[in-house]
């Protein structure tokens, strides 16, 4: 690793990120589009990842795919980008990300080595990255991008994968928070604002309906009312009884 590394190796937890082309190049890409906040904490869960990836046992002979990791994780906000013409208007935020990332991909002549299977389990990575009930089951590539962000959120609390206070602080201290708790309340409520239909049945809304579209409140009686009438249990129970009633 040069000594201008954009990732510095952190000596109490010996940890380091593998610093290749690709991965700079991502880092490059991400400061483009997303807030430096989002910067932070895209190169921090990627630590993270790297870190917890010490405490996964696996069965595959297959080597860890870290550069898959690492990209994946530096990458997988992409669907919090400032400028809001690059989202998609029905999609989860999730999947604008792994698409972005995917697209980025398929053009930048440093993928080369990326075939059908590494782009696909990228895209799985950052697609289930907030979803454990998927992720938690899928590849460890899946699963530790998957560990590595939810540890940002966690820090040394995070249940089931301890990491010290020492090693906590070390990384946020390489690469502070700036703010992190109150932007990411802004842009779950700014998501249900802007694209209300692609939140309704995933957890950013549950902060449309706890804190409005502002975070401040605004809107969250009508977000409530909208989000329920379009839950499962009022569109898709009574579809399966009209759907018997017809064919009886």
């Amino acid at each position: 690793m040069s000594s201008d590394s954009p990732f510095p190796k952190l000596p109490k937890s010996g940890i380091s990120l593998p610093d290749t082309p690709l991965v700079r190049d991502a880092l490059e890409h991400i400061k483009k589009f997303t807030s430096p906040t989002t910067v932070n904490h895209c190169i921090r869960s990627a630590y993270f990842a790297v870190l917890l990836s010490r405490q996964i046992s696996r069965s595959s002979t297959d080597p860890l795919d870290v550069e898959l990791v690492v990209f994946s994780t530096i990458m997988h906000d992409l669907g919090w980008a400032t400028d809001k013409t690059l989202l998609s208007k029905d999609k989860r935020f999730e999947v604008d990300g792994a698409d972005m990332a995917r697209n980025y991909l398929e053009k930048d002549k440093l993928a080369e080595g990326w075939n059908k299977h590494r782009i696909q389990l990228m895209w799985d990575a950052i697609a289930l990255h907030a979803t454990p009930s998927f992720a938690l089951h899928k590849e460890p590539e899946v699963l530790l991008a998957h560990i590595g962000i939810m540890a940002d959120f966690w820090g040394p609390n995070f249940p089931g994968f301890p990491i010290t206070i020492e090693e906590n602080q070390e990384i946020v201290e390489a690469f502070p928070r700036l703010g992190f708790k109150e932007q990411f309340l802004d842009i779950m409520c700014g998501l249900c604002a802007l694209k209300p239909e692609t939140t309704y049945d995933n957890f950013v809304g549950d902060y449309g309906v706890e804190y409005g579209l502002d975070g401040k409140g605004t809107g969250k009686e009508e977000f409530t009312r909208k989000r329920t009438a379009l839950s499962s249990p009022h569109i898709f129970y009574p579809a399966i009884g009209a759907y018997e009633q017809k064919e009886g």
